[in-house]
């Protein structure tokens, strides 16, 4: 691709109909159009076992509006991933469910667009700028946390949704937010949110739909980022969308002010969604379980004050936790992707323009692999369980499409985990009921956004 290639003409791919002629491979599609989507979003794990079982590790099932052959272990997952034959869209994987809101994004480009746009930000992950983030994130998150216990009726999701956002903006972006600026991104990330599983998907005025919603919160931050990316034309700072705005190609003209909000926009809803999932499931288990809390205060203890950059690695217990809820609740439950050219799948012919579909959350769950698998264990990566083969704990992906953010997740999970536990225990209500409903989609959490005891330690 050229440096100044934005907007270069459309792979062919990309305008042609999905390939439904799948009656080669075993399944059932379920009910017309909404297939077996309901009971996807209910249990993911569940559902898939359950084809697993009649079908085997291949079969056609209908998601979402769209027939997909669904393909069932680490071996596939690694098929994906690593892709040697580049035969396998993430774009037109996603496409159906998330273009409107996240085309331009890293996860919506392919092959050598993708290399190139995945270039302009890894900088802002190598070492010295996540050294430099520990600075950054530790104040706020000692800040804020402090006025938890402080609340009624105090809800953990919520309240570290908040704070993951105003940390995401200071180390992305380089902006303070202040309340009523993040209420506004935060409303605009969770209508997206919904909008990506609205049934009905139309931008219609009036009616109140999901999917409106979620099309207004995308114009919400299109407006935002794209007023902020000129501002930091030759400006100075250490925050990513200061080093996107001054970047330049190679024949010396900075990127897009477009191309460059839509990769900010995707950014920072990695950066703060995805670790208020694994925040909140880890409290969800440790609230129930005060002996993997005390052990894990115990690793947090030994640190003199906030945890450094440095100290990332000396806290086993933690780093087993935060990998043991990526196993449990991947933040993506499923990895889709769909063919560009006619490949094979587990003996199957699989034309092109198939979609394809990969679910983390139940690899994760196969009995084939992991012990127990449905048990909160963090001691099964002490075991090194996850290591029988390179592909059964993935929630990060891999290859060319590995999670840019994974270093900075990890990150930001033991900076916020380590305060949280050397400040308070951690306790349910009484009279909660474990375990409680779990929301999948489109990203996990206790449907009752998890209330919290907290109780100050000293």
């Amino acid at each position: 691709m050229s440096s100044t290639g934005f907007y270069e003409r459309e792979p062919e791919y990309v305008s042609r109909p999905d390939n439904t002629a799948l009656q080669h491979i075993p399944g059932d599609y379920g009910w017309p159009l909404l297939g077996r989507t309901l009971p996807y979003l209910q249990d993911p794990s569940a559902l898939v076992a359950d084809y697993r079982a009649q079908y085997g590790d291949v079969f056609r099932i209908g998601l979402t509006f769209q027939k997909y052959v669904m393909a069932v272990g680490p071996d596939y997952l690694k098929q994906l991933m690593l892709d040697s034959d580049k035969v396998f869209s993430a774009r037109m994987g996603y496409h159906a469910p998330l273009k409107h809101f996240f085309e331009g994004g890293l996860l919506m480009r392919d092959f050598a667009e993708h290399k190139f746009h995945r270039r302009i930000m890894q900088s802002a992950f190598k070492t010295d700028a996540l050294r430099g983030y520990v600075d950054d994130i530790n104040p706020l998150v000692d800040a804020r946390i402090d006025q938890w216990s402080k609340q009624d009726d105090f809800h953990f999701y919520p309240n570290i949704k908040e704070l993951l956002l105003e940390i995401g903006a200071k180390v992305f972006l380089g902006l303070d937010l202040a309340g009523n600026e993040t209420r506004k991104l935060n409303e605009a990330f969770l209508a997206m949110g919904d909008g990506t599983l609205a049934m009905l998907r139309k931008d219609w005025p009036g009616l109140g739909l999901s999917y409106r919603k979620g099309m207004n919160g995308r114009r919400y931050l299109d407006k935002f980022f794209l007023d902020l990316v000129p501002r930091r034309r030759g400006q100075s700072g250490r925050d990513m969308a200061t080093y996107f705005a001054n970047e330049k190609t190679e024949d010396g003209e900075y990127f897009p002010d477009d191309v460059v909000s839509k990769h900010l926009i995707f950014l920072l809803l990695a950066a703060h969604d995805t670790t208020t999932a694994a925040l909140t499931m880890a409290c969800y288990y440790l609230a129930n379980d005060p002996v993997w809390q005390q052990r894990l205060r115990d690793d947090s203890e030994g640190l003199s004050g906030p945890i450094s950059y440095d100290q990332l690695s000396d806290v086993p217990t933690l780093d087993h936790t935060f990998k043991e809820i990526e196993r449990l609740h991947p933040s993506v439950p499923a990895f889709s992707r769909r063919t560009v050219a006619e490949t094979e799948i587990g003996g199957f012919a699989i034309a092109p323009h198939t979609p394809i579909q990969v679910p983390v959350t139940y690899v994760h769950r196969m009995p084939d692999w992991w012990s127990e698998p449905n048990s909160f264990d963090p001691d099964r990566f002490a075991r090194n369980e996850h290591k029988q083969h390179a592909f059964m704990w993935a929630p990060f992906g891999g290859g060319a499409h590995k999670c840019i953010g994974l270093h900075f997740a990890d990150m930001l999970f033991k900076c916020v985990m380590s305060a949280l536990l050397r400040k308070y225990r951690l306790e349910l209500p009484a009279g909660y009921t474990f375990p409680s409903q779990i929301q999948h989609f489109p990203f996990p959490k206790p449907v009752d956004n998890l209330p919290l005891v907290l109780k100050p330690r000293h």
